[in-house]
């Protein structure tokens, strides 16, 4: 094999994209499972591992101490059958006290292993989900603009149960192999030539099992997209957020049967999935039930014949069916742990983007001061799009500045404020805080040094403090700071009205919950970015629900409220910004023109057309007025 040149570019490392490919590629074979059990296990052993260890100990003494029950059982049934008269009752009754105390023990271990279960269960399915939780926030944001990143995570989500289902599948193996390793030792000692009978006869119900098992990882495998669909539908027709929208359209009859639509086609793949996986217990069951037939068939013509013991016939006839039973649960666990394992591997599939995120992640220290910020020759295209959101955009913004970005819908300014906080990663081009490359530095770092309000800003189920206090985290429980931003945006009167003011839910899906107007969420959005102490402020369409006088007021007193930082305004309203140092004007995801506005109403380019057009609107503005 040939070396590659010494100047060759050196191949890009993995994507998670890449990751997850490779792990839907291999095959889903029994070869994959002891590794998928060791994965489950160290998940299962990393959440909950006292739980764990104790589970296990009570499964295999619950298994073993069947073992004892069927030999203290025909030690009975021999005294009970002695000559054929019945012994005293004083010399049976230790043998059936100690019958009943080792069954009475074992229903304790049993019900004590549930307890231990569910306890084990629910800490599992937390650890599995905060896994989650760490990937989902390790991505880059531009992972969330594909669908089949969307795809993944429902499945890891539909599959945090997994891990310790498979566990718990192999905990009732173990305690179910356990069980059938002491009734065959039951069994060697009374009819060795049961136990190759019975087990010859599993060999179609393992198989049947298995089969079964990928029947249904194939069934959710090609139902994601469609449930996901669904899912959004149902939130659609129930959330409070919709609503509104979908009363005043009249859309719940539409969205209802598009739903519908997509159950029914969801029931008739698993009633299809539900047959195939019938028809394989069927054939796997009806070949123990004929092996189990015929050995009692043939126990019973051997003890009527008088070849074996009546005593012994009948341990062997109970133990028969106790096994066959055991051999049942065995399989069916073995089954769960099959079927779980496929859906595991999606699951640690997803948890190994975290480490791949994490290790592509910048992670060089952030600027501690703001001088200045250079976008130079700046591209961006969003997954899947054909077009550049942004193409070859340069601007700089320097310290105390208010910049503004204005444009008409569609522009790119969103796309341009989200590079900005390094929320994406430019294709090419770089921005640049003061000296550094902000693709090199800690992302989490650089955010520190940015308040930000996005017009899409989120409406937060909770109280009116942390509605505010998520704007700087670390002052979430300072009441005084809170007041404070609230008093600066505006929004103080509206919380203080509230039944518990700052304690108030802004919500009224919980009990004690209000909402607010729209204008008065913005004011809420606006305190955020005032209550973080950030040298660069970035307020997307921060007046779009407020009235004129407000929104007139707001950007008047901008660099009173910013008094010593950086302020970069975003608006569609061109009358909005007229003050600010600079403007830069998007068309179509490139810098049409910039200047002040004076500048560039000289200019007489795309910004005064628009300026000119939107003061006209206003039967209180002169449209000649520049």
């Amino acid at each position: 094999m040939t070396s590659p040149p010494a100047d060759a570019p050196t191949p890009p490392p993995p994507t998670c994209e890449d990751l997850y490919d490779e792990a839907r590629a291999r095959p889903k074979s029994l070869r994959l499972l002891p590794s998928i059990i060791r994965d489950a296990v160290r998940l299962v052993r990393a959440a909950a591992p006292r739980e764990l260890a104790i589970s296990i100990v009570l499964k295999l003494i619950s298994g073993a101490g069947l073992a004892v029950v069927f030999l203290m059982g025909k030690n009975l049934m021999a005294t009970l059958l002695t000559d054929g008269q019945l012994p005293r009752t004083v010399d049976v009754l230790p043998k059936i006290l100690a019958v009943a105390a080792v069954i009475s023990g074992l229903g304790l271990i049993a019900a004590a292993g549930r307890e231990v279960r569910e306890i084990l269960s629910e800490t599992t399915a937390r650890y599995a989900r905060e896994r989650i939780i760490d990937v989902a926030a390790a991505v880059e944001l531009q992972a969330y603009e594909t669908p089949s990143f969307h795809d993944r995570l429902a499945r890891a989500a539909t599959g945090q149960h997994r891990p310790i289902q498979l566990v718990d599948g192999l905990i009732g193996t173990l305690g179910a192999v356990a069980g059938v390793a002491g009734i065959v030792v039951a069994l060697l000692a009374i009819q060795p030539w049961l136990v190759p009978v019975v087990a010859a006869a599993s060999v179609p119900l393992i198989a049947g099992v298995l089969k079964a098992g990928q029947a249904l990882f194939g069934f959710h495998l090609r139902m994601t997209a469609a449930t996901r669909a669904r899912n959004y539908l149902f939130e659609l027709l129930t959330g409070k957020q919709s609503a509104t929208e979908v009363r005043a359209f009249g859309l719940t009859d539409h969205l209802r049967t598009r739903h519908s639509d997509l159950y029914d086609a969801h029931m008739v793949e698993l009633r299809r999935t539900a047959r195939e996986r019938f028809r394989l217990a069927v054939a796997g069951n009806l070949a123990l039930a004929i092996s189990l037939a015929g050995s009692i068939a043939l126990l019973l013509h051997l003890a009527l014949t008088g070849r074996i013991a009546l005593a012994d016939a009948a341990t062997a006839g109970a133990a028969l069916l106790v096994l066959a039973e055991r051999i049942m649960m065995t399989v069916m666990s073995v089954g769960d742990i099959y079927e779980s394992g496929l859906f595991v591997e999606d699951f640690t599939s997803f948890l190994a983007f975290g480490p791949a995120a994490i290790a592509d992640r910048a992670s060089g220290p952030a600027p501690r001061d703001f001088g200045r910020l250079v976008v130079d020759d700046v591209t961006f295209t969003y997954p899947a799009a054909t077009a550049p959101a942004l193409r070859n955009v340069s601007l700089e913004v320097g310290a105390g500045e208010v910049i503004a970005l204005v444009g008409e819908n569609g522009s790119g300014k969103t796309t341009l404020a989200k590079l900005l906080c390094r929320l994406y990663l430019p294709q090419s081009g770089q921005i640049r805080w003061d000296e550094a490359d902000t693709a090199t530095v800690d992302p989490d770092e650089l955010r520190q040094n940015i308040a930000v309000i996005f017009q899409d800003f989120l409406h937060y189920a909770l109280t009116a403090r942390e509605n505010i206090g998520f704007g700087s985290v670390v002052h979430v429980d300072d009441l005084e700071a809170v007041r404070a931003a609230a008093r600066r945006s505006g929004a103080e009167p509206a919380i203080s009205a509230l039944p518990e003011g700052y304690r108030t839910i802004l919500s009224p899906e919980f009990s004690g919950g209000r909402d607010l107007s729209i204008g008065q969420w913005q004011r809420v959005a606006l305190a955020r970015a005032f209550i973080r102490d950030a040298p660069l402020v970035i307020l997307d369409e921060p007046t779009a629900a407020l009235d004129p006088r407000a929104e007139h007021d707001l950007f008047a007193s901008i660099r009173t409220l910013y008094a010593g930082r950086t302020v970069l305004l975003i608006s569609h309203r061109y009358s909005t910004v007229r003050n600010a140092d600079r403007i830069y004007v998007l068309r179509d995801g490139q810098i049409a023109e910039h200047g002040c506005h004076e500048e560039l109403m000289a200019r007489g380019g795309h910004y005064a057309e628009l300026f000119t057009l939107q003061a006209a609107a206003y039967s209180d503005l002169d449209p000649t007025t520049d």
